[in-house]
């Protein structure tokens, strides 16, 4: 399932005090089967963005596209050149019908898992977008125990209160929640904040694997050792636009840009970059976290021994 975006633009209390924009002229297609990183400083319009690929927010302007599903909130104009209001109102209802379906093809998992948790016990939080959706009880608690087993919570913790859950353990069962709707795009807002590094490199790792048997991953993060490792395209955004876009091996070669854009690359990254210009012969590509910088160094050794 792709998604395109075509001159998305988003306004916060438009023509009210407090008037934000917070996306300009966002032109964006997200393939089939994609891992993208979306990063920009706080503010740059990450989440906004985001929160547009299902119709958690809609556009104030512009159009998407996903696969069938259409949000279209591009203006009606009269012969005159003012916006048909009436015509407007008349679209929008038509191309916005189904956007409760779109909602289980693209699965948003928020920052803050409290968010998303609102059930007496984990087995009914899951369970509850099954059952949201039109799925039996039955299938709906089958569906749940999948997506538990698959996020790695046992039965142990079915019958327990999802408030009562660590941090990670609340994100791996907000997972399971959009996971238990089987959407083709998986959504993930800073999915490793406040993860030490074993929970990091554990959820990464289921991340992957759902990347692995086919779901469509987008993160909004600032973590750029995540970008580095484990994505394949990286979207940079600053002020609600669209200022660089390519993989993450480009972007972090890009000195010039990162220096003028204050984005810093990973340390073993920048590390890999000092051993080349000290004669060290490396493949940047292959260069993801230490241990690969590591096997890289012993190739490289090894080849001039």
């Amino acid at each position: 399932m792709s998604i395109k975006l075509e001159q998305v633009n988003y306004t916060y209390n438009p023509h009210r005090p407090g008037e934000k924009v917070a996306l300009r002229d966002i032109n964006l297609v997200f393939q089939d089967h994609c891992f993208t990183a979306l990063i920009g400083r706080t503010g740059s319009g990450k989440s906004t963005l985001i929160q547009q690929l299902n119709g958690l927010l809609l556009p104030t302007h512009g159009k998407i596209i996903a696969d069938d599903y259409v949000i279209d909130m591009t203006l009606v104009y009269k012969k005159d050149g003012k916006v048909d209001e009436r015509a407007m109102k008349k679209k929008h209802k038509v191309k916005l019908q189904n956007i409760k379906s779109l909602r289980k093809k693209v699965g948003i998992v928020f920052q803050f898992p409290e968010y998303q948790i609102f059930e007496e016990s984990v087995i009914k939080d899951v369970s509850y977008g099954p059952k949201n959706f039109g799925k039996s009880e039955e299938e709906a608690i089958k569906q749940a125990k999948e997506a538990l087993t698959l996020v790695g919570i046992d039965e142990s913790y079915y019958e327990r209160s999802p408030f009562e859950l660590s941090g990670g353990e609340k994100r791996r069962v907000a997972i399971a929640g959009i996971l238990a709707m089987e959407p083709d795009i998986l959504v993930l807002d800073e999915p490793t904040v406040g993860l030490d590094a074993a929970g990091e490199e554990k959820l990464m790792g289921l991340i992957t694997h759902l990347y692995e048997q086919g779901t469509s991953i987008i993160l909004a993060t600032h973590n750029m050792d995540v970008v580095l490792k484990y994505c394949k395209r990286a979207i940079v955004l600053d002020h609600g636009k669209i200022v660089h876009d390519s993989t993450p091996l480009d972007l972090f070669q890009n000195s010039e840009y990162l220096k003028s854009s204050s984005l810093e690359p990973p340390k073993v990254f920048r590390f890999a970059l000092d051993l080349i210009q000290g004669g060290l012969d490396l493949d940047l590509s292959k260069v993801k976290d230490t241990k690969t910088l590591a096997n890289e160094i012993i190739r490289v050794k090894g080849g001039n021994a």
